[in-house]
């Protein structure tokens, strides 16, 4: 399976041995903290308006499962899978009735269409051999016409200017000092993961970018450490606050972190 053409982002082996990377950002939240930013987030009111009522939903890759039990509180018929084990006992710790299941997001035990409607949230850009079979399992599970829901970091305009040029500093200058990268997740742009979603038999309904609403904030709390407010999580201080602002009045692609494609399995 050949590689995704995006940027690749890496992290100090360190950091990812000590869990401080690879999507855990649930770590240091409890529960209801964490199930508290739903509504927060930009892409809530589309997963509302485009997961059938009626259907039987999988989450793929729930971490906590904070979006199992905010839709199930809402009324949606959906179960949760993924591999970590810490965040699975803390979801049934908080609701043991809530259906969230150690599975794997690449070969999980459901059968094929299984399901109505399935959601992926930061989860596929992680596969260093590319998203490709995430995606293809995704369809697998699918019913026929099925609604998918999946949303990676991207490529927006900060970040092509601004981090990725400091990124690959960064790293450029700790590995010459004998310090040890592994590889992160990729970062698409529209077209990259747009392309990636028809290949793997998906039709786009839409797409929408994927932040926090202000005064939170994703793509710039997690690009620019000296941007974070001291003591609040995914708030900006003053100045990351400004630019927000200033980036807002052009359009909401400049600074998101991420964009949410809602796709109909075609075929």
């Amino acid at each position: 399976m050949t590689q995704p053409r995006a940027f690749v982002m890496y992290h100090p082996a360190r950091d990812v041995a000590a869990l401080a990377t690879h999507g855990q950002s649930w770590q240091g939240e409890s529960l209801e903290e964490n199930i508290a930013l739903c509504p927060l987030q930009t892409i809530e009111p589309v997963l509302l308006a485009h997961l059938p009522r009626s259907g039987k939903i999988v989450e793929s890759g729930c971490g906590l499962g904070r979006w199992v039990f905010y839709l199930r509180a809402k009324g949606y018929d959906i179960v949760g899978i993924d591999l970590a084990d810490d965040a699975l006992q803390a979801a049934r710790a908080y609701d043991p009735s809530v259906p969230v299941l150690r599975d794997d997001v690449l070969n999980s035990s459901f059968p094929a269409g299984s399901f109505d409607a399935a959601i992926s949230l930061g989860v596929v850009e992680h596969f260093e051999e590319g998203p490709q079979g995430a995606l293809a399992e995704l369809r697998r599970l699918l019913r026929p016409g099925g609604i998918l829901c999946i949303s990676v970091p991207t490529q927006n305009l900060i970040r092509r200017v601004a981090t990725n040029p400091m990124k690959t500093l960064y790293r450029w200058l700790r590995t010459s000092r004998g310090e040890t990268f592994v590889f992160e997740e990729y970062r698409f742009t529209r077209k990259q993961f747009s392309g990636l979603l028809r290949e793997g038999g998906f039709e786009i309904i839409t797409m929408v970018p994927d932040d926090f609403r202000a005064p939170k904030n994703i793509g710039l709390v997690v690009d620019f450490p000296f941007l974070r407010h001291r003591s609040e999580k995914w708030r900006l201080n003053p100045a990351g606050d400004l630019l927000r602002s200033l980036t807002a009045l052009c359009s909401p692609w400049w600074t998101c972190a991420g964009t949410l494609w809602v796709c109909r399995k075609s075929g």
